[in-house]
């Protein structure tokens, strides 16, 4: 059995990671400041509160034993107000920083860092002129940072860095600010929501596949090359709505225009699309419209129970 450290283990993405890392027959070290029964009550699991605990501290309190990896997925600020706010995520980037320096005190090899499509819209925005910048810049911004600064930190103490480039992320059990999960909630709920024309590239991935493409990146990635965790197949914003909004309820009007876009438009041409499954096997299982199904169903069945 391989020994592996979650970081944000108990959040919508952590804990599908932790539950697919026991299905592998990994041993988890859940790092958070909080643990439903869950993960409290699994023998698998060691949970560590990291509440008010640097990571200096944070070694003091985990098993002494041998670690495959390190998946660092806490990030404070993922979305709503809080994206913008310079103070939290310029800690994130310390705090990234400072975990690749935990991975060396324990003799841990490979970290896998998890960021976000943000850090590339940052790293364009800086490119272009007469664009103003939104608070979501600083989010992207503390991303494409803490990428750098980790994975240069790591390579000053011969850790192996691979960082993962999730695309938009949903599915089952998620309750977030997040563009599918809010979007399917109004149509349940028939309520307006309003959006660009559409017209800039998207991408999507379903839960279990993005949680499936890390594990298999961490067991065979290559050190020092980032992965991109999406669709593989980027399409119009425009077009990924209109099929959602055929999925939940055919006879909505989605508005479609109703927001002036000022932001960036990325080329996902910088991305090799398919290096996962190249380099490790893995292919995506879970189309956009199933997937849409899916979290719909879930979403239907906290508001409504049993009366569906």
């Amino acid at each position: 059995m391989k020994n592996v450290i979650v970081t944000g283990a108990n959040g919508f993405i952590g804990k599908t990671l932790v539950k697919s890392l026991l299905e592998e027959d990994y041993h988890v070290v859940a790092l958070d400041i909080r643990f439903d029964d869950e993960l409290k009550n699994n023998p698998r699991i060691v949970c560590v509160n990291v509440l008010n605990k640097a990571p200096v501290e944070i070694e003091k309190v985990i098993p002494k034993i041998e670690y495959f990896c390190f998946f660092h997925l806490a990030w404070v600020g993922t979305s709503g107000p809080a994206r913008a706010d310079y103070a939290l995520q310029l800690n994130n980037v310390k705090l990234a920083c400072d975990y690749v320096q935990l991975c060396k005190d324990i003799g841990c090899k490979r970290i896998i860092y998890a960021s976000s499509i943000n850090e590339m819209e940052s790293y364009e925005y800086l490119q272009s002129d007469d664009i103003e910048p939104s608070g979501g810049y600083i989010y992207g911004t503390g991303k494409l940072a803490a990428h750098l600064m980790g994975e240069t930190v790591a390579k000053m103490n011969d850790i192996e860095f691979i960082p993962v480039i999730i695309t938009n992320i949903y599915g089952v059990g998620e309750k977030s600010a997040r563009m599918i999960y809010t979007s399917i909630n109004k149509l349940i709920h028939k309520e307006h929501f309003s959006f660009t024309a559409g017209y800039q590239m998207y991408d999507f991935i379903y839960l279990t596949d993005a949680i499936n493409s890390i594990i298999a990146v961490a067991e065979k990635g290559k050190a020092f090359n980032r992965y991109y965790i999406g669709s593989g197949e980027p399409r119009p914003l425009r077009e990924f709505l209109l099929e959602m909004r055929d999925i939940v309820d055919p006879e909505a009007e989605i508005g479609l225009g109703d927001i002036p876009f000022k932001g960036i438009d990325i080329s996902y041409d910088q991305f090799d699309l398919k290096k996962v499954q190249r380099d490790t096997g893995y292919a995506n299982q879970v189309s956009f419209s199933e997937g849409v199904k899916m979290t719909a169903e879930y979403i239907r069945s906290e508001i409504y129970g049993s009366e569906i």
